[in-house]
């Protein structure tokens, strides 16, 4: 397990056993592909659609959220929708999410002209197999970064990338983070996803040491914010009691003045009420009784002029009454107005139907005739309360 510290990467170079914290080259092997160049030396290389609008818009440091969002894009477009879900930010704060949550921290450094990338982006790491292994193993931050990038290029130098594809997982201790698994060149599906869950099971003691250790410093940090607060509570009861005497005072008679106004506004709106309603009254009563008035000049038996109407309400009364054939439906909703009136029932708008063929007649239609309405000689009419 090689330990790894932070520069403005989030990381510090390795120190290995034996090594010194300045840094020596060692010699490559033979076959082993050369260390990637620096951001600069690849900048003819840098694709347009990464390079361009970018540039343009932020100049020659986009923020590093944006480049691990448009590299995730452009490696959904290039391999497909089933990438693993690299979060969008920069590296220093995906190893602070991974310590703060105490996870695995998973890096892939991605080389946009590595012969080796297309191949194994897609047969192995843009994979369902690839993409389940990473939702079932939920304790993992991922983070992919170009090496075709500043912070991406920083990072391939401190973990030692000395061979593309290129990625590790790191855990974080108390002197930083640690890389407990590499994986360099290309390797089969199966063998990334066996090799993370080896690495996995043999560090989730570290994982959990740190989950521990975390929550100890989360709960330290609770407490003491709790201490405070309590502080500052019992600071602000002192002064609110210090003044609490004093406005009790001018409280109370404020109250008492309030309680006077209040009781007299209530005692004038319920007098308001009252004689409103009374006005209402007696203005529905003298409406009702003109009703009533000219309903007294109807037909007093059956005959062929005439047109006899049950009417039945919404509450199951029944009632009837004889009507000429040619009165309006005026006439017909006099009637029922009046017994509603003398029945106690309120009722602001209805309408008068038909139960089958079904037929109905509103409030506006008060000029057609019983006759017109094919209701003569005899018909029954429901009252039908159109506000229920």
């Amino acid at each position: 397990m090689e330990d790894v510290g932070v520069e403005t990467t989030g990381l510090r170079r390795r120190v290995g056993l034996g090594e010194t914290s300045e840094p020596r080259p060692s010699p490559a092997p033979a076959d082993a592909p050369s260390p990637p160049a620096s951001p600069a030396s690849v900048a003819s290389e840098l694709p347009s659609f990464w390079k361009s609008p970018l540039q343009y818009l932020f100049g020659t440091n986009p923020p590093p959220e944006l480049l691990a969002q448009v590299l995730l894009d452009d490696m959904k477009k290039e391999y497909g929708a089933l990438c693993p879900a690299f979060e969008p930010i920069s590296f220093r704060d995906a190893a602070n999410l991974a310590k703060t949550t105490g996870k695995f921290l998973f890096v892939y450094l991605h080389s946009e002209v590595h012969d080796d990338t297309p191949r194994f982006c897609k047969s192995a790491l843009c994979t369902d197999e690839m993409v389940a292994f990473c939702l079932e193993h939920d304790n993992m931050v991922l983070w992919a970064g170009s090496v075709l990038q500043s912070e991406g290029y920083s990072v391939s130098l401190t973990l030692g990338a000395a061979s593309f594809p290129f990625m590790s997982l790191l855990i974080s201790t108390p002197r930083g983070l640690n890389v407990v698994e590499k994986i360099q060149g290309v390797v089969t599906k199966e063998q990334l996803t066996a090799r993370l869950a080896n690495a996995i099971l043999r560090n989730q003691h570290h994982i959990t040491a740190s989950r521990a250790q975390e929550q100890f410093r989360t709960e330290a940090q609770i407490l003491r914010e709790e201490q405070d607060r309590e502080y500052q509570v019992s600071l602000e009861a002192d002064r609110l009691k210090a003044e609490e005497d004093e406005r009790r005072r001018a409280d109370e008679a404020r109250q008492v003045a309030e309680e006077a106004a209040r009781l007299e506004a209530e005692r004038a709106a319920e007098e308001a009420q009252r004689l409103q309603k009374e006005r209402e009254h007696q203005a529905r009563a003298a409406t009702i009784e003109a009703k009533r008035a000219a309903l007294a000049h109807g037909p007093t038996a059956r005959g062929k002029d005439t047109c006899l109407i049950r009417f039945q309400l919404y509450n199951g009364t029944r009632l009837e009454r004889l009507f000429f054939a040619a009165d309006t439906f005026q006439v017909v909703r006099d009637f029922v107005d009046v017994s509603l009136f003398e029945k106690e029932l309120s009722i602001a708008r209805y309408e008068l139907a038909t139960n089958f063929p079904r037929k109905a007649w509103g409030p506006d239609d008060v000029s057609s005739t019983l006759l017109d309405a094919g209701l003569a000689p005899q018909a029954l009419l429901y009252v039908q309360d159109l506000d229920s």
